[in-house]
Order: C-alpha cells, then sequence, then structure tokens
C-alpha cells in the first residue's frame, strides 16, 4: 500500500528529547508491506513494515503481532511497534509494546483490557473496560484508565480514572 499525508503544524512541539518538530505544512508519502498469516486460526502472526516521509524527515516503522483466539468468546494480540525516525532536527527510536485482552460473555457483554509500555515517554499505561451493548456501539460502559510514569517513581502517585458512560442513538427522522 501507499499513503499520502498532508499536515498543518501550527505551534512547534517536542517529539522527543531536545527534537522539535517545527511550525510548517509537511507533504509525505509512504510505502506499507502488510503481511499475515490466516486469521480464523486460534494463533495467527501478522507485521506491518512502514517506510517514508515524516515531518521533512524519513521514518521506518516495523510492528509484528502475535495473536490468539478460542472462538469468538476469546481474543488476545501481544504486539510490538518499533519506529526509526531521522529528521532534520535530530534521529530517534522508539518502542512500543502492548497486550490486548477481549472476552465476550453474550454478544451485548463484553470485557476489554489492554496495557502498554512506551519506552519514550517510560509509561505504563493501562485500560479494563466492561460494556453492555443495546445495539450498533450504543449502550453502558464502565471503563478505568491508569498511567504509570516509571520515569518519575518519586512522585508514586499513578494517574487515574473511572468513567461511567451511557451512549444511545435517537432516530430523529421515524
Amino acid at each position: 500500500g501507499i499513503n499520502f499525508t498532508h499536515e498543518g503544524i501550527k505551534e512547534p512541539f517536542e517529539i522527543s528529547d531536545g527534537i522539535v518538530v517545527p511550525v510548517g505544512t509537511y507533504k509525505n508519502s509512504e510505502a506499507m508491506l502488510v503481511a499475515f498469516t490466516n486469521q480464523s486460526n486460534p494463533l495467527s502472526v501478522e507485521a506491518r513494515l512502514i517506510a517514508g516521509g515524516f515531518f521533512g524527515g524519513d521514518r521506518i516503522s516495523l510492528s509484528p503481532a502475535l495473536n490468539y483466539r478460542i472462538s469468538d468468546k476469546f481474543q488476545s494480540s501481544l504486539s510490538w511497534v518499533y519506529n526509526d525516525v531521522d529528521l532534520p532536527e535530530g534521529q530517534f527510536e522508539t518502542h512500543l509494546g502492548r497486550l490486548r485482552l477481549s472476552y465476550s460473555f453474550t454478544l451485548q457483554v463484553f470485557v476489554q483490557a489492554l496495557v502498554q509500555y512506551s519506552d519514550r515517554d517510560e509509561l505504563w499505561a493501562s485500560n479494563f473496560r466492561v460494556g453492555w451493548l443495546n445495539t450498533a456501539s450504543t449502550g453502558l460502559y464502565l471503563v478505568y484508565n491508569e498511567i504509570r510514569d516509571t520515569g518519575d517513581l518519586s512522585t508514586g502517585i499513578p494517574d487515574r480514572s473511572l468513567v461511567l458512560k451511557y451512549s444511545h442513538l435517537f432516530d430523529i427522522l421515524n
């Protein structure tokens, strides 16, 4: 595949330690190669390789994943994302590890968990969600999020949130 991107940056931002992306318009193209085994099997693997332009420089991204599922009830994925970025302002690498778990009790009731670690930010992030659906992604959700900064363990206080959300779709035309 090939992607064409057009991004406008209105304020400079620090993308990595000491590396600032300046204000400007960035037009890039990138090539993508995706390979995967039969995802209907209990065990499957997939991999993505992306190479191309990125904020006036270049990026190579590699993301393999190992997927395991038991029928339609339980699904899991262990993945890793590696980025090698070379910008005019500097070069850096990032690694992101991710574990995703999902269990469906019925078509309407499920639990999902996501745990990930970013070496760039030295952060552990977790998300736990319980859903009770009505139709088409509408229903009741209970979501717990937690972020822990492993680079600054002196505070010992994680960033936590607990959200209860209800969504409903109204058909005003009928």
